[in-house]
């Protein structure tokens, strides 16, 4: 009677064990109560089996008609399964080969202690909660490139099932088996371990590597779309810087006009001194207002704001920005420039009645804190990563240009949509 219990505890912690192993690695469809509900047929079936066998005095044959059993529920649950037929098969060989090695270990640990029949059982379990631990915890994301990648690794699976299994079927006497051969299926044992491991360790270190080179990849091109943003910026203070040039000059030759006008009035040229006024009032100066210290951003706030003023749109600036920043100031006038224009385009599209207030500020509270909001359309959206999200073509550029800012200078960048009102916020 005492073997009949231990037969039956050692088959059920098994059976459930198994089935618990196989869809950790293989992700069940229905979650974890079909797999419970599974785990639970496959005890009752066990224990029936087990209860079988035992009256034969066949352990053997009870070994064997679990693996066999392990095979067809196997194969009756790939509906279940969220993993194509062969990385289920890839799975299912591989819940196979640990279920071999965790009976040859159990049953010579076993061996040390008293009572080995029930040793062997607790063992058993301790091998599998500690295996279903290490996936769980540490090896299912190796494991997940393992499966994937079942073209290149299924001939070491195939053959270490081959390799163990032999031992299981090609016998008459399943403890004799595991008594005469302990020293050959402990080698084995440790060879399939050592397998898996440096498989496990070798994917461990591509991925590790891997995720460096996207990490360069990513960084270079945050580089490359700064740089060429740097250039385009570049140009836009040149043309300013032109502008600028020419504005000093009218205002250089205003002292000559006034003396023309002087000298038309005095001649009683009247009517010619009022048409020189008029032509005078037709040509729009803008006088050079100082926003902040540094001369790269006020470049870019003024020329901006000019562009706000031809269209109509009302502004609101106060920044304090020092002339000497720890990073390139033109970088930041790039920032600028981008989130300036975004507002600036994304105003104009609405209807005159709802076109508010471009509001954009920035001041010091330990770092540099900018930030900038107007009104919107309902229209739009940020996507998942929290930016501003955008289906048209040629969309998006000054956006990425500045999240690689804020990656490169590890900036907090939070983008908000609420009633109606668009802002952005870097802290620098």
């Amino acid at each position: 009677m005492q073997d009949l219990i231990s037969n039956s505890l050692r088959g059920s912690v098994t059976s459930i064990m198994n089935v618990l192993l196989l869809f950790t690695l293989a992700k069940s469809k229905y979650g974890i109560r079909s797999t419970l509900l599974i785990a639970v047929s496959f005890f009752i079936i066990n224990v029936a089996s087990t209860f079988w066998f035992y009256m034969f005095g066949d352990l053997t044959g009870l070994s064997r008609f679990n693996i066999v059993m392990f095979i067809v529920l196997g194969i009756c649950l790939k509906p279940l399964s969220k993993t194509g037929v062969m990385q289920w098969s890839f799975n299912f060989l591989t819940t196979v080969n640990i279920m071999m090695m965790i009976i040859i270990l159990s049953f010579h640990l076993g061996k040390l202690f008293p009572y080995p029949q029930y040793a062997h059982t607790l063992i058993r379990l301790f091998l599998y909660l500690l295996t279903l631990f290490s996936f769980q915890r540490y090896l299912l994301p190796f494991y997940n490139a393992f499966t994937n990648n079942w073209r290149i690794f299924s001939l070491l699976v195939i053959c270490i099932f081959l390799n163990l299994g032999y031992y299981f079927y090609v016998t008459a006497d399943i403890e004799n088996t595991l008594l005469s051969a302990k020293w050959p299926l402990l080698l084995l044992v440790m060879l399939s371990l050592a397998a898996y491991g440096t498989v496990f360790y070798s994917l461990r270190r591509l991925t590790a590597m891997h995720a460096l080179e996207t990490e360069h990849l990513q960084n270079q091109h945050e580089r490359t779309l700064l740089s060429q943003a740097a250039a385009t910026m570049t140009e836009r203070l040149q043309l300013m810087d032109k502008v600028a040039h020419e504005q000093s000059l009218v205002s250089h030759d205003r002292r000559h006009f006034n003396n023309i006008i002087l000298e038309l009035l005095q001649q009683g040229e009247i009517e010619e001194a009022i048409t020189c006024l008029h032509r005078q009032n037709e040509i729009k100066t803008h006088p050079d207002t100082i926003y902040c210290e540094n001369k790269a951003v006020n470049a870019v706030v003024s020329y901006y704001l000019v562009m706000a003023e031809q269209k109509g749109l009302l502004t609101n600036v106060r920044l304090a920005i020092p002339a000497q920043l720890p990073f390139d100031s033109l970088e930041l006038a790039l920032v600028v420039a981008n989130l300036l224009e975004n507002a600036i385009q994304g105003v104009s599209l609405l209807p005159e009645e709802r076109r508010g207030l471009i509001k954009l500020s920035c001041h010091q509270v330990g770092r540099l804190l900018l930030e900038i909001s107007n009104p919107c359309m309902e229209t739009v959206t940020l996507g998942p990563d929290g930016f501003p999200y955008s289906v048209q073509e040629g969309h998006g550029i000054g956006t990425k240009s500045i999240a690689a800012f804020a990656a490169k200078h590890d900036a907090e960048l939070l983008y908000r949509i609420l009633d109606g009102q668009f802002s952005v916020r870097l802290l620098i």
